[in-house]
């Protein structure tokens, strides 16, 4: 997770009384949905950490932010050396982000039989075709893509056809389609860290991140 904003909207999230800090309790519920928590939780908190004006509903808006930041990595691969700025090292987000990027994507470019992987990216090719064309490589409107992006998800994902997704939207959308979980950004590890992190607190494992000595 290297998004600010994302982590910004994460952590808001965890504490749950909004006052900036996380008792033990609300690290604990975290930590609950993050390594044990069924489908249910897991995606109420994704559409938590995605509702970013807290009004309990998932505008276009918000479909075109967090989709715009989640491709941003696939964005920097995609462009000329030269024009990708400070973006060249920006990591690239969860292998679960692209492929529901690219079942997003799926039907709705001129080549729909052709998977397009945000995640490989051949910086060698030119821009044109339906990659270049969902990731917003357009030198006169950058944001084409994500706008395009954020249309086909609001399709996807308004399952009352109202023109917002409300949780209940939400849930349905992913109980379909379980890559729909982390559709506008990372916000959840792995199952395997997860798993992991479960070993190391049973004593069963270690875990897999140097931890620095406590300060003395």
């Amino acid at each position: 997770m290297n998004d600010d904003s994302l982590m910004d909207r994460i952590f808001r999230t965890f504490d749950h009384d909004s006052d900036g800090y996380l008792t033990c309790n609300e690290w604990l519920t975290g930590l609950w949905i993050f390594l044990k928590g069924n489908v249910t939780e897991q995606t109420t908190y994704c559409f938590q950490v995605y509702d970013i004006d807290g009004d309990g509903y998932l505008s276009k808006g918000d479909l075109f932010q967090l989709l715009k930041s989640s491709l941003r990595p696939a964005i920097a691969k995609a462009m000329p050396f030269g024009q990708r700025g400070g973006n060249e090292q920006t990591p690239a987000d969860s292998p679960r982000t692209a492929r529901s990027h690219r079942q997003m994507t799926r039907g709705h470019t001129e080549e729909a039989d052709k998977e397009i992987d945000l995640d490989l990216v051949d910086e060698d090719k030119p821009s044109g075709g339906p990659t270049a064309a969902v990731m917003g490589n357009n030198e006169d409107d950058p944001d084409e893509g994500p706008r395009d992006l954020s249309e086909m998800a609001l399709g996807l994902l308004d399952r009352d056809m109202d023109g917002r997704v409300s949780l209940e939207d939400f849930l349905q959308s992913v109980q379909n389609d379980y890559l729909l979980m982390e559709i506008l950004g990372s916000c959840l590890p792995s199952g395997a860290r997860a798993a992991a992190v479960l070993a190391a607190l049973s004593g069963n494992g270690t875990l897999p991140i140097s931890v620095p000595p406590p300060s003395t």
